[in-house]
């Protein structure tokens, strides 16, 4: 109950009153310690914001993708060292004798353009509408940035040609294999990978944006394309999600490890990104594996220790709110 009682007064003391909120997880081993809502969820109709509440967990959902991978990985269809063009034919490599392959996608080292980033320049509309498919075409027309396998450079395009790879090794729609192989078989029955503009993501929390206590605007843009976001879930959910990491009931121990592992460039050098490394989706520190996301009316963090073994998870529909500061906070109160 005092722990309950600290986070609840540390997660109420981050929020505009009457204003969009916050979901907290904390979880030790398979023990839910802390699960709670703050704020609400829809302004408009006053719902509250719950541990069942939905949230857009935006570049969160790139360790999911990862995993995805790793499973095709042990399942011997797929070789994490192999060119890319081996699973996507019609990729277009820039230097074929120094191919991209799909450890430079995990780790962020293709030297590929970025759909998010200054190459785009086409309209909201096109943007939102973009999937897996076309966005391939749209990558084939654009410069690489960098030889790969030289430089770090945080990339969602390359998250994206990954739930393609995904999708056409398994001959199964990415948001389909997500399901069937990772949410389902762990009892996440409210997590899905969004996939068409206007489908109903029930009790999904309406996106905002916080200015200041006078000043909160709605704020969206719903887009089809996967693999470095678009996974949607409760903080209930990623419980079980969390429990199902460290049980080794997703991958295998040994193959957690490498998403959980740094990453290299080609000349053996570690990356790194800030003084952390970056593994498979996971951005690694010393005593902790984590990642945040972001993306409009959504903020969101995800931390998971590997000593002790306790998970910290906060999710927002406020995407001017700080994840992170709050889960200092809590870790800071728990001593971590």
């Amino acid at each position: 109950p005092q722990m309950s009682a600290e986070i609840d007064a540390l997660a109420e003391a981050s929020l505009v009153p009457g204003g969009p909120g916050v979901a907290v997880l904390v979880i030790e081993d398979t023990q839910i310690l802390h699960a709670q809502g703050y704020g609400l969820s829809n302004i408009d109709t006053q719902i509250p914001i719950t541990p069942e509440t939905v949230f857009d967990l935006a570049s969160v959902s790139k360790q999911m993708t990862a995993i995805a991978v790793l499973k095709l990985m042990e399942q011997g269809q797929l070789d994490l060292e192999a060119p890319i063009s081996e699973y996507l034919p019609e990729f277009i490599d820039a230097n074929p004798d120094n191919p991209v392959v799909i450890l430079d996608l995990l780790h962020h080292t293709s030297g590929l353009a970025d759909y998010t980033g200054d190459a785009w320049n086409g309209s909201d509309a096109e943007f939102a509408n973009l999937d897996l498919e076309a966005h391939l075409t749209w990558l084939n027309d654009q410069d690489i940035l960098a030889e790969p396998g030289v430089a770090y450079e945080y990339n969602n395009s390359g998250y994206a040609l990954l739930a393609l790879i995904v999708q056409r090794v398994s001959g199964q729609p990415f948001a389909t294999f997500m399901a069937t192989e990772i949410f389902q078989p762990l009892g996440m029955a409210s997590t899905q990978v969004y996939r068409q503009l206007g489908q109903t993501v029930p009790n999904q929390a309406t996106g905002y944006i916080v200015y200041n206590s006078d000043a909160i605007e709605p704020s969206s843009l719903p887009s089809v394309i996967a693999g470095d976001g678009n996974v949607f879930s409760s903080i209930i959910d990623l419980a079980q999600y969390d429990i199902a990491l460290r049980q080794n009931q997703i991958l295998s121990e040994q193959t957690l490890a490498l998403a959980f592992t740094p990453g290299r460039f080609a000349d053996g050098s570690s990356i790194d990104d800030g003084d952390e490394g970056y593994g498979m989706g996971w951005q690694i520190a010393a005593d902790y594996v984590h990642h945040g996301g972001g993306w409009l009316g959504t903020s969101t963090y995800y931390r998971h220790y590997l000593d002790p073994t306790v998970s910290i998870i906060v999710l927002s529909n406020d995407e001017a709110y700080d994840p992170v500061a709050l889960t200092e906070a809590i870790a800071d109160f728990l001593a971590l």
